[in-house]
Order: C-alpha cells, then sequence, then structure tokens
C-alpha cells in the first residue's frame, strides 16, 4: 500500500483516526501505548500518529500565532455548536480542509484542501475548492469554484462537519440599515392586531418547531438503549455525535443513520474497525438500508435496530 494513503478523503478504507487496531493476542494483554500531547489543544494521541486525534494538527509541525487585524468585537468565526469550539477567520484569505489549514477540520469527510473563505472590507464569502463531500450553505450546496457571501448565523456544513457562521459586527450593520429604512416607511397600524388576539396565537402555534420524536432505537447486548431520530444521526466515539459509544474499536467519527420519510439506512463514514448489518460488512461511504430487527456491528459493539414502540 502507498504511503500517501493516509492523505485520501475518505475514498479508501484506510483514513487517519485515533482508534486503534489491535490483533486478537494483544486483547489479552494490557495495551501499553506512549502518548504525544499537541502543543495546540493538548490532546493526547497515540505514539506514531501524525496528526492531533482532535483537532488535526500536524504533531511534528510548530504552532504560529496568527494577528488579527480586525478589531476584537467584529471579528467573524466559525463556531461547532456540539462542542463550542471557536475557529476565528482573519482577514484575507482563511483556507480548510484536514490538512495543514487555517481551519482545521480532521474529519474524514472533509478533504485536505476542501473550501476557503474570504474576508474583506466587512464582507466573508465561502468558496469550494474541488473537495470531495461538497460545502453546504443553509442547505444549499455550492458548486466547485462557486462563492457564496456568509452572514451572521448562516449554517455551514465541510463534509459532515456542521459550523456555525457567527459575524456580530455584520448583523449590527444589517440591523442599523434595516432600521434607517423603516424611518421612512409609514407606521403600522398596532389597533388591527390588538383586535385580533387570536391570529396572533396561531401564527405562535405556526411557527413552534415540533419535537424531533425516536422512529427507532438501537438496543446493545449490554441493555444500552440509543435512540434513533428523524434526520441524520451520527455515530461515534467523540462527544460530538448524536449517539456516543464508548467502546475503543468504535471510530471518532464511525456512522452516519439516516431516517427519513420512514426508510432508515446506515452508511460507514471510513471507521478503522469497520461497520457490518446482518453479518455483511459495509463497504465505506456507501448507505445500506435498514429493517427492524437488523443487527449492526460497530468496531466490536452488537447492536438490534428495533421499533421505537417495542419494550
Amino acid at each position: 500500500m502507498n504511503d500517501n494513503s493516509i492523505d485520501k478523503t475518505q475514498a479508501v478504507s484506510e483514513t487517519p483516526d485515533v482508534t486503534q487496531v489491535v490483533s486478537n493476542s494483544a486483547m489479552e494483554s494490557t495495551q501499553m501505548v506512549v502518548s504525544v500531547t499537541c502543543p495546540v489543544c493538548g490532546a493526547n494521541s497515540p505514539g506514531g500518529e501524525i496528526y492531533c486525534s482532535d483537532c488535526g494538527f500536524l504533531l511534528s509541525g510548530t504552532p504560529v500565532e496568527v494577528e488579527v487585524s480586525l478589531p476584537a468585537e467584529s471579528v467573524p468565526k466559525l463556531v461547532d455548536p456540539s462542542s463550542g469550539r471557536e475557529f476565528t477567520l482573519k482577514s484575507g484569505v482563511n483556507t480548510v480542509g484536514r490538512q495543514d489549514t487555517d481551519v482545521l477540520l480532521s474529519h474524514p469527510t472533509v478533504s485536505r484542501r476542501h473550501a476557503q473563505i474570504t474576508v474583506e472590507e466587512g464582507r466573508c464569502v465561502v468558496e469550494d475548492v474541488g473537495s470531495t463531500n461538497g460545502t453546504v450553505v443553509n442547505g444549499r450546496q455550492i458548486g466547485q469554484g462557486q462563492s457564496v457571501e456568509l452572514s451572521d448565523g448562516d449554517e455551514v456544513i465541510f463534509g459532515s462537519v456542521r459550523l456555525l457562521f457567527e459575524y456580530p459586527s455584520a448583523a449590527v450593520e444589517e440591523t442599523a440599515e434595516k432600521g434607517e429604512v423603516d424611518l421612512v416607511q409609514e407606521p403600522s397600524e398596532p389597533e388591527e392586531s390588538a383586535a385580533e388576539p387570536e391570529d396572533v396565537g396561531e401564527a405562535q402555534e405556526v411557527e413552534s418547531e415540533p419535537a424531533l420524536i425516536p422512529v427507532a432505537k438501537l438496543v446493545a447486548q449490554t441493555g444500552e438503549i440509543y435512540l434513533v431520530r428523524e434526520g441524520e444521526n451520527r455515530i461515534g466515539r467523540r462527544p460530538d455525535n448524536d449517539i456516543v459509544l464508548t467502546d475503543p474499536y468504535v471510530s471518532g467519527h464511525h456512522a452516519v443513520i439516516n431516517a427519513v420519510d420512514g426508510a432508515i439506512s446506515i452508511t460507514d463514514v471510513g471507521s478503522t474497525n469497520g461497520t457490518s448489518v446482518a453479518g455483511e460488512k459495509l463497504i465505506p461511504n456507501e448507505p445500506r438500508v435498514l429493517e427492524i430487527g437488523d443487527e449492526i456491528v460497530l468496531g466490536q459493539m452488537v447492536l438490534t435496530l428495533k421499533s421505537a414502540e417495542d419494550e
């Protein structure tokens, strides 16, 4: 196998991951692993790892402080809503990817050079630079070489990594501009709204979002139950997953279960020790339809898919 297979984005079965692959003989003895401390985030990675298992920093490199030219209160940033981690964006071009980039995302669905965000004259523009799994802004995928201007609160997804764009300064400026326009407009008539309170109540009911109810559940042999909800359910060992499994043979980001309109499928996202359904090992990045009663093996953890109503 070529040594450069570590640089490929989820197109091969062996992707960089923090999960240890251990032989059967080693399983019976205590494992002693020399760890390396990341100089950026302080996380410990197993000896021999090239990149930090948490932040993706090149462990042999030296961190460099980047001076941000914008005032602190007006600095744009990307925020991981699940962990709270922030990526501050500097003036000019900010590269996004899995290796040697300004915004470093150590997820197998993110390409080495995935996208770039340009900050210039109060505007922030994101552009996909030819990634494997694409870039999505507010639910709309942008094509290679296409750029989209970002606004405060926008959702940006690189591969399968979901981040929120925050730029409070830009939001204040936009609000101020709207306020100036409102001064020119004719005043509204509050009497009509007050005369029909029933309509206001109905509007509030329409605006409220329904809670995501479970559509199925995964039951472990040891009795643990993990709920599967409508939409995307990320599975792995890291805390930013929707379903967190503590088995050391489960990768940090192992698989994704999608539940849409009654249909449920699972996709292995390039895990180290693989995913099997009904005894058949899945090909990475190829979804497999699930049926109630299917036995799913992630690493060495055995789960059974059951209906949400089953006792």
